[in-house]
C-alpha cells in the first residue's frame, strides 16, 4: 500500500451511460492528489468495456456472480493506503478531497462525509452522520451509506471480504465489522458522494421491487448475524431488526403487488416475534433511526 494514493474502487456491469460522469466526478471531486480508479468489470456488453479500456482507470476484466465478486477484486487489487467505494452510476462530489485529508492527517481509521440521494437527477435527502457516532444500532437501523466514507485499506482487509451470499445487506454487514475493528473515527459535515437513484441501478432502485429486494437481504443479513453476535443484548437487537425488517418487506410486497405475499411476511412477523418487548423496541428503533444516516 502507498500512503500518497486514494483507491476508487469500482464494481461494474453494463454501465452506460452514467459510467462516464462516474468517473468523470473523480477528477472532479479530487483535482489534485494521487488518485487511482480500479474498476473490475463483470462482463458488459453496452459498450461500457470499450469506454474502460481508454479510460484513466485500472481494469479488471472478467465475470463475476455479484457486485461484491466485482467489488472485492477491485480491493484486491488496490495500491492505496485509503479507498473510496464508488458505484458506476453514483457521483463524487466536491468534499472528498477535504476528507482525504483530515482523514490522512488524523491517522483515522474511517472518515465519513455526508451523502445525497437523488432520484432521476434530483436530490432529495441528505445524511447526518455528523450528528451522533455510530452504533451497532444506527448501522442497523439507520442509512449505513458505505460510500460515503474513506476507509482505511488495511482495516478492509482486517474485516474480510464482502460477502458475497446475503445481497445488498453486505453492505451493513461490512459496516458492523468495520465499526467492531476501527480505533480510530473522523467525520466531515460536507457531502462527499451522491448516491444516483433510479429504475435501472443495482443498488438503489426507486421501485417497490427493489424496496423488496433490500429488505429480502436484510433478512439473509440476519442469519448471519445470529451467527457472529452472540450476546443477549445482541440477540434482542437482532429480533427487533428482523421484526421491522419483516414489516417493511410485508409493505413493498403489497405496493408490487402481491398483497397474499404481504399478509404471509406480516403473519410471520407475529408468529416469530410473539414478544410485545420486541415490537416496542422495534418501533423505537425504528423511529429514532428512520431518514437518519447511522453516524460517524
Amino acid at each position: 500500500m502507498e500512503a500518497s494514493i486514494l483507491s476508487i474502487v469500482m464494481p461494474c456491469l453494463n454501465g452506460m451511460p452514467h459510467i462516464r460522469d462516474a468517473i468523470e466526478s473523480v477528477k472532479s471531486a479530487i483535482p489534485t492528489g494521487n488518485v487511482e480508479i480500479v474498476v473490475a468489470d463483470g462482463g458488459s456488453t453496452d459498450g461500457t468495456l470499450e469506454f474502460l479500456r481508454n479510460a484513466p482507470v485500472t481494469l479488471i476484466e472478467g465475470p463475476d456472480r455479484s457486485l461484491y465478486e466485482g467489488l472485492n477484486k477491485a480491493i484486491a487489487s488496490a495500491r492505496g493506503e485509503y479507498l473510496v467505494w464508488l458505484n458506476s452510476d453514483d457521483l463524487l462530489l466536491g468534499g472528498m478531497t477535504e476528507l482525504w485529508r483530515k482523514t490522512q492527517e488524523s491517522l483515522a481509521d474511517i472518515g465519513t462525509g455526508e451523502a445525497e440521494i437523488a432520484v432521476d437527477g434530483k436530490p432529495n435527502w441528505k445524511s447526518d452522520h455528523h450528528a451522533r457516532e455510530m452504533s451497532t444500532a444506527s448501522l442497523l437501523f439507520a442509512v449505513p451509506t458505505i460510500n460515503s466514507r474513506i476507509i482505511s485499506t488495511g482495516l478492509l482487509r482486517e474485516a474480510g471480504p464482502f460477502r458475497c451470499d446475503i445481497g445488498l445487506g453486505a453492505d451493513r454487514d461490512m459496516m458492523l465489522k468495520l465499526f467492531g475493528l476501527s480505533r480510530k473515527r473522523i467525520f466531515l459535515n460536507s457531502a462527499v458522494y451522491r448516491y444516483n437513484s433510479h429504475s435501472g441501478s443495482r443498488t438503489m432502485g426507486a421501485t417497490w421491487k427493489s424496496y423488496r429486494d433490500v429488505h429480502d437481504a436484510n433478512l439473509q443479513m440476519v442469519r448471519v448475524l445470529h451467527e457472529e453476535m452472540t450476546g443477549n443484548g445482541d440477540r434482542e437487537l437482532i429480533a427487533a431488526f428482523e421484526l421491522v425488517s419483516t414489516i417493511a418487506r410485508a409493505r413493498a410486497e403489497f405496493f408490487n403487488g402481491a398483497p397474499a405475499a404481504s399478509l404471509g411476511s406480516v403473519l410471520r412477523a407475529f408468529r416469530n416475534h410473539p414478544s410485545p418487548r420486541t415490537w416496542l423496541r422495534g418501533k423505537s428503533f425504528y423511529l429514532d433511526n428512520r431518514g437518519r444516516g447511522s453516524g460517524w
